[in-house]
């Protein structure tokens, strides 16, 4: 339903009527709607990610941006409501395990240069990443996600020193 129309238009009613169930299957399940939304949209981004190849970190989080992409309509419909911080959450929560491989790869030569821990670095990889995906989704002509998103991790790679043989391990 969030591809359809913006999630702050969606009842409960709404969602109990397509899913085919009654409201107390429902509130069984949900404490509300925007509970039902980022639920859905937190397995869906679970589901993109375990679709990649296990082991490429660049692989998972280009797949979950493609997911992004594919899914532009949907986005727009949640990022104006209630529930859009639970989603932006959801995401980051998808991009962390890939951010943290990015970034102990890349403690090798951040060591040398600054004593900073590996958390900091993973969380200035996802917050780099989300930047991406803001920048793209305020622009309302812009059909290069996935351009955008390969040139950061290209810049990532090059400033952390990981190599194209190091991007398939």
């Amino acid at each position: 339903m969030a591809h359809e129309r913006p999630v702050d238009e969606i009842t409960v009613a709404d969602l109990v009527a397509r899913a085919q169930v009654s409201r107390q299957v429902f509130y069984r399940h949900f404490r509300d709607r925007d509970d039902a939304v980022a639920a859905a949209i937190s397995h869906a981004f679970t589901a993109a990610v375990a679709g990649c190849g296990g082991d490429d970190a660049r692989g998972r989080i280009l797949q979950l941006f493609s997911f992004a992409e594919d899914h532009r309509a949907m986005y727009r419909n949640v990022v104006p409501s209630a529930v859009t911080q639970r989603v932006v959450t959801a995401f980051r929560a998808a991009l962390l395990p890939a951010c943290e491989e990015i970034a102990a790869h890349g403690m090798v030569v951040l060591s040398i240069v600054s004593p900073l821990p590996p958390e900091s670095v993973t969380r200035f990889l996802v917050g780099g990443f989300m930047e991406v995906l803001r920048s793209w989704m305020e622009d309302p002509e812009a059909t290069d996600l996935s351009a955008r998103v390969t040139a950061a991790l290209d810049t990532v790679d090059a400033l952390l020193g990981i190599s194209t043989v190091q991007k398939g391990s």
